[in-house]
């Protein structure tokens, strides 16, 4: 069976297309562990590009592992075994003529990527270039047999889709939340300042924010990798 993994990627300020999350499928009554990273050096990672699961910020804790059924699911930051691959697929899916960011579905397959399905969309954010910050979810097939890979993306069709959708829902949803909390938070600070005489100024400095802060949910990436499993199991299972 061809193997399928999701991923998240981002195109940092920085550092440019990056995978912030990949979830992998182990071999059936494996432990996964093959697919689990070592530690790595971050000095290449900025905020933006940065995948943050809770209990270790500095420490770095860069991988999740669950199981469903009689299968191990992996999350990590980048993928050791398909690295060269995933490298691959996000500097197609955020070139200008391929992606797009209000949540439409597009599909892209050749010899070196093999199918891939991906949502774009993208954040707000004053702190940013362009004051947005862009995202991609992305299911891949990684299989040189188009026919099948076409086959199984179809059957599954709606139901990726609509997993992606209400994930990337999810997160635009916390995103505002976080935006109106801020933007109160400003004008309180802003009304106390001019009843003291004195004048805020806006910060114009751009500076990377990881999603999970984005999103004021520490949970995110738990959240996205526990889908992601379901997501990749189901298919699987079809």
């Amino acid at each position: 069976m061809a193997s399928m993994l999701i991923s998240l990627a981002h195109f940092c300020d920085k550092h440019g297309p990056r995978i912030l999350m990949v979830t992998q499928a182990g071999s059936p009554g494996s432990t996964g562990d093959e697919l689990l990273v070592p530690n790595y050096p971050t000095d290449s990672y900025c905020e933006s590009c940065s995948m943050y699961f809770p209990g270790d910020l500095h420490g770095g804790v860069r991988s999740m592992k669950s199981n469903i059924a009689n299968r191990c699911y992996v999350s990590t930051q980048y993928s050791s075994v398909r690295y060269q691959l995933l490298t691959l697929i996000i500097r197609r899916c955020f070139s200008e003529e391929t992606m797009t960011y209000d949540g439409t579905p597009v599909v892209f397959y050749d010899d070196l990527r093999g199918l891939n399905l991906m949502v774009g969309f993208k954040l707000n954010d004053e702190n940013a270039r362009g004051n947005e910050r862009r995202y991609c979810m992305i299911f891949t097939i990684d299989s040189k047999d188009h026919k099948t890979s076409m086959r199984r993306i179809s059957e599954n069709w709606n139901f990726i889709t609509g997993g992606f959708g209400r994930m990337i829902s999810y997160i635009a949803e916390a995103h505002e939340r976080e935006l109106r909390r801020q933007n109160t938070l400003r004008d309180e600070q802003c009304s106390f300042s001019l009843l003291g005489g004195s004048y805020l100024r806006g910060n114009k400095v751009k500076i990377p924010r990881r999603l999970s802060d984005l999103t004021d949910d520490k949970l995110l990436f738990v959240r996205m990798h526990r889908w992601n499993s379901f997501l990749l199991d189901s298919c699987l299972r079809n």
